[in-house]
């Protein structure tokens, strides 16, 4: 059943994340990329590496979209050869289409991290986690499970652009899709994604609703129980740009602020202020492009990431 789904998925991804496709920068490498295979629970997966000329000081694992080819990353964001420049190591990892930190992305993660670290003497690595859209989601649930595991991993900050946080939300959202008298993309993305869900948890929120509040990094609904409750003393950046006009104008008129990510990303940031995270940042921007790696400020952000280090 998951596997005709993940099928479904990727026939329908160049259709339902058309912007995750947009031209990213132009850069000049500078430091090799490396293209890499391994195994886990016997299922074998890729993964690129971008490795400073120096002394490796830290880590960033950047997690694609749905639907991006890991090489494209390095083209999409001058994030990883700014961070070569700064002796960090960048690893791209192509993971199993989900929405979430499952068991076996977890599996696939702390993996990586084990085997790089060994590659690269790194005793206690400076771990950096960030990804857009659904890479987003994930690294912010692996960062979740991570505090929640007592991992000896030094995690010292994450970021996410525009990911999809509260899965009942998304559920919801989806349900309103098929009913907005929009019909096209819409619809379809509406009847794609309800299906998703209930094959991959189980069934709706209201017949599932512990299996929502699992794996959502966020949940509306149940704050005192939130995964996110891990996030309280962790760095955090939140970025998004929430242009519902632009969202309208080229989807579907009906669409409301609840359609799309920036509303969780919204709800997670007033959530780890009042728990009293003085380090999380919802970095807004407008005209730089909806739901894109552009709109992070590269060098601001590498900025934040060696402060971190430090």
């Amino acid at each position: 059943m998951r596997k005709d789904i993940n099928n479904t998925l990727l026939k329908y991804l160049n259709i339902v994340f058309l912007l995750l496709l947009q031209a990213g920068l132009n850069i000049s490498y500078g430091q090799d990329i490396d293209k890499r295979k391994d195994k886990v629970n016997g299922r074998t997966f890729t993964y690129y590496v971008m490795k400073p000329q120096q002394e490796v000081k830290g880590m960033l694992i950047l997690l694609p979209g749905w639907g991006e080819s890991i090489p494209s990353i390095f083209k999409k964001t001058a994030l990883p050869k700014l961070l070569a420049d700064k002796g960090y190591l960048t690893i791209v990892p192509g993971l199993s289409q989900t929405l979430f930190a499952d068991d076996h992305t977890i599996a696939e993660l702390n993996y990586l991290i084990k085997v790089e670290s060994s590659n690269n003497n790194l005793s206690e690595p400076k771990l950096i986690l960030g990804g857009l859209s659904a890479g987003g989601a994930i690294a912010i649930g692996f960062a979740e499970h991570l505090l929640s595991a007592d991992s000896t991993i030094k995690l010292v900050g994450v970021f996410a652009i525009d990911p999809p946080l509260d899965l009942e939300r998304m559920y919801v959202s989806a349900e309103n899709k098929i009913k907005y008298s929009c019909g096209g993309l819409v619809r379809k993305e509406g009847y794609f994604i309800k299906s998703y869900l209930e094959n991959i948890l189980g069934g709706s929120p209201q017949t599932k609703p512990e299996q929502y509040k699992r794996f959502s990094s966020y949940s509306a609904k149940a704050k005192e129980n939130t995964n996110a409750k891990w996030l309280k003393g962790l760095p955090i950046r939140l970025y998004a740009e929430p242009d519902l006009a632009f969202v309208r104008k080229t989807y579907c008129n009906g669409l409301q602020f609840e359609d799309i990510n920036a509303f969780d990303l919204e709800g997670l940031n007033k959530y780890l202020l009042q728990v009293g995270n003085n380090h999380c940042q919802y970095i807004t921007t407008q005209g730089k492009g909806f739901h894109s790696w552009n709109i992070v400020d590269a060098a601001d952000c590498v900025d934040w990431i060696i402060r971190l280090g430090n």
